[in-house]
């Protein structure tokens, strides 16, 4: 698989302004490259935009097209007001510009507290592969890594946006859930990095985000079904071991301990 990753530092106002549409006109212009290049799917960051309901729909729409007009796979992570709640989602679009799948977020970084969460683990299969979509800080959690481990998926796709001084940290921390669960991680941060690793823990391309006109990846990827591992089939069991060893053994060292001391008074 060829994959194409797109990000643009500058976050858009949830207003029309000339400033939004250039940002989003030079994303257009950044699928299209990448989609020329050879990219089979292309990724965007996280919430690009925080929009009212009403103005998202028409972007979902152009992001539609933006999908069909270029034949890829294509994921963008949008905020969404609803007036009765704030949502962080990713929209996946198939080649055909349909909505295939829409994910909310389900672990908010701590600015992010009045969005609400998802509970969705979805997977779709893509020339042989299952594919799966995080954003960002979910992939900070083992627990989260491991449950789409556990429905085989053999790449994870995540949209994300950093901080600039944690870039190389969050990439890395997103990047052992692969080796964990035996997956490739697709990753496209704002403020972040831009990154695929295989599911040995290896970088197989990465390059930093910039403001505009932004930067890009293209990558060609060996994908195939998830590489078995012990941690998708026992999760932390091996880590309460550990913990129900040192309860008996911390015990039984202070009694050796008392003992020695008995001896050594006689």
């Amino acid at each position: 698989m060829t994959f194409g990753i797109a990000s643009i530092d500058d976050f858009v106002s949830a207003r029309d302004t000339p400033r939004s549409d250039e940002v989003w006109l030079r994303y257009q212009a950044q699928v299209a490259a990448l989609a020329s290049e050879g990219a089979r799917l292309v990724l965007l960051p996280e919430k690009i935009n925080v929009l009212p309901t009403g103005q998202a729909e028409p972007l979902k729409q152009r992001l539609a097209e933006m999908a069909r007009d270029n034949g890829v796979w294509l994921v963008a992570g949008l905020g969404v007001d609803t007036g009765q709640e704030r949502r962080n989602e990713a929209w996946w679009f198939a080649p055909d510009g349909t909505l295939t799948t829409n994910y909310l977020k389900h672990f908010m970084a701590p600015p992010e507290r009045e969005f609400v969460p998802g509970d969705q683990f979805p997977v779709n299969r893509i020339e042989g592969a299952n594919y799966g979509v995080a954003i960002c800080k979910d992939m900070h959690f083992a627990s989260l890594g491991r449950d789409f481990g556990a429905r085989d998926a053999g790449v994870m796709l995540v949209p994300a946006w950093d901080f600039d001084d944690d870039a190389w940290l969050a990439a890395h921390m997103t990047k052992l859930r692969g080796v964990e669960n035996g997956y490739t991680i697709v990753r496209a941060s704002r403020n972040g990095l831009l990154s695929v690793s295989d599911a040995h823990g290896r970088m197989l391309a990465q390059t930093r985000s910039a403001s505009m006109p932004g930067a890009s990846l293209l990558a060609t990827v060996t994908v195939g079904p998830r590489v078995p591992t012990i941690y998708t089939r026992i999760g932390d069991a091996l880590g309460w071991l550990c913990i129900a060893g040192m309860l008996v053994l911390v015990p039984l060292s202070a009694m050796r301990k008392r003992k020695g001391a008995r001896k050594g008074a006689g």
